[in-house]
């Protein structure tokens, strides 16, 4: 996918977080907590609660994104952008602040 179609298929914050809950979905989420399996989506508070435990984890809990505050929409673009070319980038060119 070239990186214009992908801007218009992920426009927004929005629909980047969608998706990726989609994935994260679909791979199945586990607590880290209990180790359950079983949990249920927070819409309110975009979390996921454990059934077995009742705590709660975020979309980036346990994940690449882990811990940081940059919009979904970002990580989606650097994951296109790593992932769509086939040269290697040398760890040196990324500048993370």
């Amino acid at each position: 996918m070239k990186l214009l179609n992908f801007v218009s298929q992920y426009p927004d914050e929005a629909s980047c977080r969608a998706k990726f809950k989609e994935y994260r979905d679909k791979q199945g989420v586990i607590c880290p907590h209990c180790g359950g399996k079983a949990h249920y989506w927070k819409k309110d508070k975009e979390n996921y609660e454990g059934k077995a435990c009742g705590k709660r984890q975020s979309l980036r809990a346990n994940t690449v994104m882990h811990g940081s505050q940059l919009p979904f929409r970002y990580w989606f673009i650097a994951i296109h952008l790593l992932t769509s070319t086939k040269k290697s980038f040398p760890p040196r060119n990324f500048n993370v602040s």
